[in-house]
């Protein structure tokens, strides 16, 4: 009696599950995000503002229209603060923070309909969305001053276009996917991966859609626009700083790893491997500030721009305190860096790197990548179905973590937030495959 009980809750709660329209389902998982959320930052750490050194570096002074570009941080956060600044300098942080806040939660919603496309297991499209509202890492960046929480919505938002496009193919997603990558990386940098993954999965549709080779000349147009843009803008920071780059950062990390690596004894100049032994121990960014004091120079002034009423920490003052030495031509310090890079020592140095990081940190991640892409070959070898959301999330992650590995510092965790919503995307969808693989037809359905 008691087993036909538990029977009928458990089919009552089923048939509720999948009646239910989506609006019922999302709106009761915004509302429990939403209490989450308020009884997190407003009863828990009420009036919570997190930031750092790299916070400071944003306050930078742009005008993309009149060329006024920084040579280390793209603009659209910048700009983000510019808008605040506009509308109160006292309240910038506070209106910052809520604006964050308010495109974090509401992100949820695109969130629901990508899961609702890609998972397709309605418990775990609930479980996914959940996770990705109450999720710490994610919802932390809310109260960061730093744009990785409008990576996590736009990250989101290009998933959402994705699913659209292969939910029904036409002119107006297909230049979207195109265009939206060029304000990714005005957002970061490290979205500029996106050009080459987008590329290679509008290639594979042209190949093997042939149906929609119309439509997809718009995706390659908006691609075209994205690539011509990002060009365009290390023009203007060429005509600005004298550098034809997106972002200068990398030079920073290249020192930073030249340094910790020891290849900088082969980098053919004898002032700065004598700097590099004298500071190699000292942090890891202490070199690159005093090789590329540059940096320093601009982050001064950086300062002047950031909200005086929030207390130093220790590696803003760290910054701050950097002596004030001669800057060097940089195209002397890209000469030593070159030169330290091609060594067997940096070789040796970044294939080890690359070790901890797949066998090491992010071991059991990198195994269900592996477990995902064995389960998409199969799909498709033996139903000649091909898991296009699925191949374009990992390759997107695949992606930054190349990026990371090359470019990127020991704050991985960090490094990886434009991924996250693809790595949870990733997870519930070889959950719900696993949840489904007793029944062809559903095996099918879960994976493409």
């Amino acid at each position: 009696m008691q087993d036909k009980n538990v029977m009928k809750e458990n089919n009552w709660f089923h048939n509720k599950i999948s009646q239910d329209p989506d609006c019922v389902k999302l709106g009761a998982i915004l509302l429990f995000c939403l209490f989450y959320r308020l009884f997190y930052f407003g009863f828990l750490h009420p009036g919570m503002v997190l930031y750092n050194s790299d916070s400071v570096s944003y306050f930078i002074p742009v005008d993309i229209f009149r060329g006024v570009v920084d040579l280390y941080r793209t603009p659209l956060y910048p700009y983000v603060i510019k808008f605040f600044e506009c509308i109160s300098k006292d309240n910038l942080v506070q209106n910052l923070i809520i604006f964050q806040q308010a495109i974090s939660f509401l992100s949820i919603i695109p969130f629901y309909f990508v899961s609702k496309s890609i998972v397709k297991n309605r418990y775990l499209i609930i479980i996914a969305t959940l996770f990705y509202g109450l999720w710490h890492p994610v919802i932390i960046q809310n109260v960061y001053i730093n744009p990785e929480c409008l990576c996590f919505a736009g990250s989101t938002l290009l998933l959402f276009i994705l699913a659209k496009y292969l939910d029904k193919p036409r002119k107006l997603t297909a230049v979207s996917l195109g265009i939206f990558p060029f304000f990714l990386i005005m957002l970061k940098p490290t979205y500029l991966i996106l050009i080459f993954v987008v590329l290679l999965f509008l290639v594979f549709r042209f190949i093997f859609s042939r149906e929609e080779r119309k439509i997809l000349y718009w995706g390659l147009f908006g691609l075209f626009v994205s690539a011509a843009g990002v060009l365009g803008y290390c023009e203007i920071n060429n005509r600005s700083n004298g550098q034809f780059v997106l972002s200068n950062i990398y030079l920073n990390n290249s020192l930073a790893h030249i340094s910790y690596s020891g290849a900088y004894q082969y980098g053919q100049d004898e002032e700065f491997i004598a700097i590099i032994d004298t500071t190699r121990l000292q942090g890891y960014y202490t070199t690159p500030f005093t090789i590329n004091n540059d940096f320093i120079d601009k982050y001064r002034d950086y300062n002047k721009r950031f909200p005086q009423y929030l207390r130093p920490t220790d590696d803003m003052l760290a910054c701050l305190n950097m002596p004030d030495i001669p800057n060097y031509p940089p195209e002397r310090i890209k000469r030593f860096v070159m030169n330290s890079q091609f060594t067997a020592v940096y070789f040796n140095y970044m294939l080890n790197r690359v070790f901890d990081i797949v066998i090491g940190a992010y071991g059991n991640l990198f195994i269900l990548f592996v477990l995902q892409s064995i389960i998409i070959i199969i799909a498709f070898v033996k139903y000649k179905k091909i898991a296009w959301a699925q191949s374009f999330c990992i390759l997107f992650v695949l992606g930054q973590f190349f990026s990371i590995a090359i470019g990127g510092l020991d704050d991985i965790d960090r490094c990886l937030i434009p991924a996250y919503p693809f790595i949870i995307q990733i997870a519930a969808s070889f959950l719900g495959i696993l949840a489904s693989s007793f029944s062809k037809e559903k095996f099918i359905e879960s994976i493409l």
